[in-house]
């Protein structure tokens, strides 16, 4: 299975907002200057992130983009749903049915693959579930990041 380069984006830019000093909204235009990638590919990732309720937006002056809940209630399975949606990883095709003739035994041995498939990928959800984005927030000795103020960062 592949993810999408934008679940390890979508990672960080929650971690982002949850350092954000003061809980301040971020602009799109600072986090992809920080992502290094393009304001209007950014905004793809962000809209997927509100459709998936982890992000708001505010409008004005002062806006920008918030987490939409505590980041210790947000989970990996949160940020794959969002990116990469809920429908299962492989569906089939019928092309087995299409290209043997023993429709019934083909249709056995098809059901036995994506069994499989269908059980890795829940215990691959299972795992993802596990893991709190607030945990990637603690540092080695117990303590937690410090909040950061995005607009103010040059490098």
């Amino acid at each position: 299975m592949k993810l999408k380069g934008s679940f390890e984006q979508a990672v960080c830019i929650l971690l982002m907002l949850a350092l954000s000093k003061d809980q301040a909204p971020i602009r799109s235009i600072v986090i992809s200057k920080r992502l290094g990638v393009s304001d209007s590919y950014l905004k793809k990732v962000l809209h997927q992130l509100v459709l998936g309720g982890l992000i708001s937006s505010e409008a004005g002056k002062g806006g920008g983009f918030l987490l939409a809940k505590q980041i210790n209630q947000v989970t990996l399975l949160d940020v794959y749903d969002a990116i990469e949606g809920p429908e299962p990883i492989i569906k089939s095709t019928g092309i087995a049915k299409q290209i043997f003739f023993d429709g019934q035994f083909v249709e056995n041995q098809e059901k036995l693959i994506f069994d499989q498939v269908y059980r890795a990928e829940d215990q691959f959800k299972a795992g993802l579930k596990a893991e709190v984005l607030g945990d990637l927030l603690v540092n080695p000795d117990g303590s937690h990041r410090q909040a950061i103020d995005w607009n103010q960062v040059t490098s």
